[in-house]
């Protein structure tokens, strides 16, 4: 599960980067300097930082109400990227095999029809 966890530029977190280095909050500030000026989120994986992402994009990119506070938001986006993914639908070749497969059921007779 993805948990989204606001950055806070003055904070002391400490987490790692997928490349087994340390992102504490003085090396996320300074390889991201937007944090400073503009909301940021943390996309974590246990204690793994995956993403630094801004607030205000994933508002837009997942048509988030800015009427909604800064902590109500993340958690709507937090549910949007935890949410299953539905089931892929049938392709037109997958449709047709079917369709071929039902038709040849039909043909084959059952025991007792003569």
């Amino acid at each position: 599960m993805i948990k989204l966890v606001k950055f806070d530029p003055q904070g002391s977190q400490v987490y790692q980067y997928p490349d087994n280095s340390i992102a504490t909050t003085e090396r996320i500030k300074q390889e991201f300097p937007a944090t400073e000026y503009f909301p940021h989120v943390l996309e974590l994986s246990s204690d793994v930082c995956q993403a630094v992402m801004n607030l205000n994009a994933l508002r837009q990119m997942h048509n988030i109400d800015s009427e909604l506070s800064e902590e109500d938001a993340i958690q709507a986006i937090e549910e949007i990227i935890n949410a299953p993914q539905p089931e892929p639908e049938p392709t037109a070749e997958e449709r047709i095999a079917s369709a071929l497969e039902f038709q040849a059921m039909m043909v084959i007779p059952m025991e007792g029809d003569e």
